[in-house]
């Protein structure tokens, strides 16, 4: 989670899938259910969501400690 980022707050979920489709789909389930689960977010608002491609099998992962949660 990053929520001071501007102009909007960001959460990222780290999800397997075979298609963009798919994956975005598994991103909007998981933010339903946090949001409904966390009292924190559920005051927040979903504007947007988007979904980079990473593939782990000719990609390095994100460097540690750079943002990302561990």
């Amino acid at each position: 989670m990053h929520p001071g980022t501007l102009p909007h707050p960001i959460v990222g979920f780290y999800v397997h899938a075979d298609s963009l489709k798919e994956a975005e789909a598994a991103a909007l389930s998981l933010w339903c259910h946090a949001s409904s689960a966390v009292a924190e977010l559920r005051a927040w608002e979903l504007v947007r969501a988007e979904i980079p491609l990473f593939r782990p099998d000719i990609e390095a992962g994100p460097a540690r400690g750079q943002g990302w949660t561990e």
